[in-house]
């Protein structure tokens, strides 16, 4: 399955809507930015600063994401916007971190917060 266009953020607008209405998810390899965007499929927006590395670096890290997006098996539901801030660790990583770092952060967010002083079934 291709990456399509519709799949992506593109103007400066809909960065900055997901960034004032998202979640963040710090981690090791980036930030993870997700929002609701009130479609029926996921997109994702990639922010890759010169502070990853060179061209070379850079273009890198946004492969390596994009097709951990692309191999991303979301259910079915109400799209997100995710966007992804690149950190410098990326570039030396393989894809299967990407990869695990990626679906590992999608399911935090999706998951509902834990309500406070609320003890887990097995404790009860």
């Amino acid at each position: 399955m291709r990456f399509l266009s519709r799949q992506r953020l593109r103007t400066g607008a809909e960065f900055d809507a997901a960034f004032k209405r998202g979640a963040r998810l710090d981690g090791r390899l980036f930030l993870l930015v997700a929002a609701p965007n009130g479609r029926t499929f996921d997109r994702l927006g990639l922010a890759v600063s010169r502070r990853v590395g060179g061209s070379v670096e850079r273009n890198r890290a946004r492969r390596l994401l994009r097709e951990s997006f692309r191999r991303l098996a979301r259910p079915a539901g109400p799209g997100v916007d995710l966007v992804v801030v690149a950190r410098s660790g990326l570039v030396g990583c393989g894809q299967a971190e990407v990869d695990r770092e990626l679906r590992e952060r999608v399911q935090r967010i999706r998951r509902p917060a834990p309500m406070a002083g609320a003890l887990p079934p097995a404790a009860r």
